[in-house]
């Protein structure tokens, strides 16, 4: 009967953990760049180092009822997986503890109420949390990040829109009211000019 070779078992072993987790990092990679896509290249890269989880977990929630998402993963994962777009050349964005946020339908939405949590819980400290990120594919600084946080969302803007388009309408509605109203005020006034000169 043959020896068992416990060394030789070991690193079989080894060697199958190293291909799963292999396999596993390759699959994390593939899902960024799958949401990268989902997002239309919207992504932004903030530090979540001094969150706590629940915190975390609510501010999660709330950018899921936005239509987006945040990942919390490996700077080497994160990098490996925009090393194809303009992000590689800006490798200072995947040091220190990393997230993503994804948006797949109103990047504005999504980044003011990320900047809205960010200032509630760092207070002036806030701005240093956001590294950058991308819009259309194209590198966002952290400052032009703040100022997408500024701009009206989606929804504000239709209802911008729909004021504008509605107050045309609304005002002529007043106006021919405003006819019938006047003719019967002059009629009324015509009759208490006669009634006051036939006494």
């Amino acid at each position: 009967m043959a020896e068992f070779d416990r060394e030789a078992y070991s690193q079989r072993e080894r060697s199958e953990s190293s291909r799963k987790s292999l396999l596993r990092k390759q699959e994390l990679v593939n899902s960024y760049k799958e949401r990268l896509q989902k997002s239309n290249g919207f992504v932004i890269f903030f530090n979540f180092q001094g969150i706590d989880a629940y915190p975390l977990t609510l501010l999660r929630l709330d950018i899921k009822d936005l239509k987006g998402e945040i990942v919390v993963g490996k700077n080497t994962l994160f990098y490996r997986a925009f090393s194809d777009t303009v992000l590689s050349d800006h490798r200072d964005i995947f040091i220190g503890p990393t997230a993503a946020l994804f948006a797949y339908e109103d990047p504005v939405a999504v980044t003011k109420k990320l900047v809205e949590f960010l200032k509630e819980t760092f207070d002036k400290e806030w701005e240093g949390r956001i590294k950058g990120g991308l819009l259309d594919y194209k590198y966002i600084s952290p400052e032009q990040v703040k100022e997408l946080a500024e701009l009206p969302s989606k929804e504000e803007l239709i209802a911008k829109l729909l004021g504008i388009m509605m107050a045309p309408v609304t005002q002529l509605a007043m106006t021919l009211k405003a006819v019938p109203q006047k003719l019967v005020l002059v009629l009324k006034a015509i009759e208490e000019e006669k009634s006051k000169g036939g006494q």
